[in-house]
């Protein structure tokens, strides 16, 4: 029913690949930090302690999300699916 037209393998720079694994360094650092302070002070929380784990775990949600675009962009291929259409049938008429 389909055929694959075009396939292209992407192009994977190195460059790429280095900002992922820095992004995955930051990731774990904001979810350390985030444990870390839910361990060492469960019982002292107070405002300012909430809304700095709250942005903590927020800013690991935009990293894994741009880390996420970079991958959809650069590591995942390229592909046109084509479908075929049924052929229209156009009936003769005759002009008057």
């Amino acid at each position: 029913m389909t055929r694959l037209i075009r396939s292209d393998a992407t192009v994977r720079p190195l460059s790429v690949s280095v900002v992922m694994g820095a992004l995955a360094i930051i990731v774990l650092f904001f979810s350390a930090l985030f444990v870390l302070v839910g361990i060492t002070i469960p019982t002292a929380f107070t405002g300012n302690e909430q809304i700095a784990m709250t942005m903590w775990f927020g800013m690991v949600f935009v990293v894994l999300a741009v880390m996420l675009d970079l991958y959809r962009k650069y590591y995942v291929p390229d592909e046109l699916i084509h479908k075929k259409r049924r052929p229209k049938i156009v009936l003769r008429r005759e002009f008057r």
